[in-house]
């Protein structure tokens, strides 16, 4: 009787163990979805907030005009001005930076964290923002690189990433395209 009600015992435990297991691991999975789409939201707030916000409004307002001059050899724009748009350029391309480094972190997780809905998300709020400033991007590179501003731009490496995180997001285009071509004529290769 006492290896009959042990082998009850046993299988019970058993049973109970598996179940734990199985509840365990669900609750990861809950855990893992839940910080994958924190992330995709402060990688979306880091883009849309505080420093990178201002970053956008100047450069912005540099690529249409409505702020700052164009250069003209008689007469440089004030280096104050330069100074403010050389900022704002480099710390929106280091925002574009940061979400490659957290986009590909949730990438490499799929396969056992199961993050594809949170990549799907942040894909889902990149996507306009991407468009637009690929498109506006040879256009403020250009005028930054005029004479009187800065002709020695040393932006490839954080450029190059931001054209990753485009082509990644929103497929290639003619945009990064012509962004990489300029890289590579610029670097000689």
């Amino acid at each position: 009787m006492a290896d009959w009600l042990s082998g009850i015992v046993a299988a019970v435990s058993a049973a109970i163990a598996v179940y734990a297991a199985y509840w365990a691991r669900r609750s990861a999975r809950g855990t893992f979805a839940h910080t994958a789409h924190e992330l995709a939201r402060i990688l979306h707030v880091d883009l849309t907030t505080g420093a990178t916000a201002q970053a956008r409004d100047v450069l912005e307002h540099f690529r249409s005009g409505t702020r700052y001059r164009e250069t003209e050899s008689s007469n440089p724009p004030p280096a104050a001005e330069t100074h403010e748009i050389l900022q704002a350029y480099f710390a929106l391309l280091w925002c574009f930076e940061r979400t490659l480094i957290g986009r590909r972190s949730l990438t490499k997780q799929q396969n056992w964290n199961e993050t594809a809905s949170a990549v799907a998300f942040l894909d889902d709020l990149l996507a306009w923002h991407l468009k637009c400033w690929v498109e506006r991007w040879p256009t403020i590179r250009a005028a930054l690189k005029a004479p009187g501003r800065v002709p020695d731009l040393r932006d490839h490496d954080s450029l190059s990433s931001f054209c990753t995180l485009v082509d990644d997001v929103t497929g290639p285009n003619e945009h990064t395209a012509l962004l990489r071509t300029l890289i590579r004529q610029e670097s000689g290769s």
